[in-house]
């Protein structure tokens, strides 16, 4: 195989491991060290904060959110689910493409894709049990594996619409 061909499946597992990377080392860090409810705090008064945020109140692993009594926390659990689903997305996303390079056809690689979200998922949970102040969930597993799931239909989708109109504009 000439070097010309192997570099994207090179650059593309080196991308791979630094998102893996990238996610175990996050989930090593204490909560204390990613919490952003002090900056919330300082920036956003307490009735602002209240106001923007949706008039639901959300249960997720025996806690209960609610904009009533801590915005600032409602805020944060939101803003970290988002950050799961982007980050597992995006692993998703990598890992397909290191597939797709690999000659592996669209549905083994997104099939693939997924179960190497969902085992990265839960050996991020099996890690949090060990690193201070965090808490394993089996919600955050199907989270992230929802962030993943909706990253590949992105991909997906935007590849399939690319190649239909290319192929509509190779026939004209």
């Amino acid at each position: 195989m000439s070097d010309k061909k192997s570099w994207p499946r090179r650059v593309s597992l080196i991308l791979l491991c630094c998102v893996v990377i990238a996610i175990f080392k996050l989930s090593s860090q204490p909560y204390s060290a990613q919490t952003i409810q002090p900056l919330l705090n300082r920036t956003l008064s307490f009735e602002k904060a209240e106001r923007v945020l949706p008039g639901v109140d959300i249960r997720y692993d025996g806690k209960e959110y609610r904009r009533d009594v801590n915005p600032y926390g409602m805020i944060e659990f939101l803003f970290r689910k988002g950050a799961h689903l982007f980050v597992y997305g995006v692993l998703a996303a990598v890992t397909a493409l290191a597939l797709r390079l690999f000659r592996l056809r669209p549905a083994p690689a997104a099939a693939i894709s997924l179960a190497i979200v969902g085992l990265v998922a839960v050996l991020d949970e099996w890690n949090q049990r060990y690193s201070a102040a965090r808490t394993p969930t089996y919600q955050d597993v199907l989270v992230d594996l929802t962030g993943g799931a909706l990253s590949l239909a992105l991909c997906f989708g935007v590849a399939a619409v690319y190649r239909r109109l290319w192929s509509d504009r190779r026939a004209s």
